[in-house]
């Protein structure tokens, strides 16, 4: 599992189209026709892999309250299935359990809106210039810092 979290300032989306990549997505899309909003608020980018397990489901939202406690202060999220970080794509019926699974522990401590799955979107981000706004998160964790080169 990978993705980003990110804190941000204004979220907007607007779906375009639905996907036809991979094989099964058919069956898990869904389409907003109207674009939508949010201010303030923090936004999870989540890519499902093929060997993911549960517990990353809740190292996940383990990191995400800590970036909130630590950095953000903010009561809610906006979760987006984004399938662009990986190569080893989980197919698209683990992919939504998982996503779904991790918006439900949210809704434990947050306002959680998700965005539509499987379909091409608009995007637009104002992220603010301030530590921690942008946090990349990957499970398995090695427990390693970045090499710089």
């Amino acid at each position: 599992m990978r993705g980003l979290i990110i804190k941000t300032g204004r979220f907007y989306f607007k779906d375009r189209e639905k996907s036809t990549w991979p094989k099964g997505i058919k069956d898990y899309q869904s389409f907003e026709k109207e674009g939508k909003e949010f201010s303030n608020v923090i936004n999870i980018w989540v890519c499902v892999e093929k060997n993911d397990r549960e517990d990353y489901i809740i190292n996940l939202v383990r990191r995400i309250k800590e970036l909130n406690d630590n950095f953000y202060n903010l009561s809610h999220v906006v979760a987006l299935p984004f399938g662009h970080l990986s190569n080893k794509l989980a197919n698209p019926k683990k992919a939504k359990e998982f996503f779904d699974k991790i918006v439900e522990l949210l809704q434990k401590d947050f306002k959680v809106d998700t965005v539509t799955f499987g379909t091409h979107k608009d995007l637009i981000l104002e992220i603010p210039g301030q530590p921690a706004e942008v946090s990349y998160f990957e499970f398995p964790y090695s427990g390693k810092k970045p090499k710089v080169i």
